[in-house]
């Protein structure tokens, strides 16, 4: 890869930042590794069964609205990772070689 991560911080980059990146770059920067994928189910897994138990109180039902929804978006995002990441491996060849 031609990106090179040092050179940005989490201070530089906000929502808005886009960073130019190549095409092919931008490909494999969707492949997960084994790792990312496991860390990622396991948080998946979690949100699911916090959202599972979430409980309505009448009282309450905006605050339910919106942990509900904060959940669902967790969900919906790390789902979207690891499926894009699925999708790439599906459609290319990654090699796995020191040089990239």
């Amino acid at each position: 890869m031609s990106i090179q991560l040092h050179k940005f911080t989490s201070e530089m980059l906000s929502s808005f930042t886009k960073v130019l990146i190549k095409d092919e770059d931008a490909v494999l920067g969707q492949a997960l590794t084994t790792n990312n994928i496991a860390v990622m189910q396991n948080m998946r897994a979690q949100i699911a069964e916090e959202k599972l138990h979430l409980t309505l109180d009448p009282a309450k039902v905006i605050d339910y609205a919106q942990q509900e929804a904060y959940l669902r978006g967790q969900l919906d995002i790390i789902s979207h990772f690891i499926n894009c990441s699925a999708d790439v491996q599906k459609s290319h060849t990654l090699l796995d070689s020191p040089n990239q």
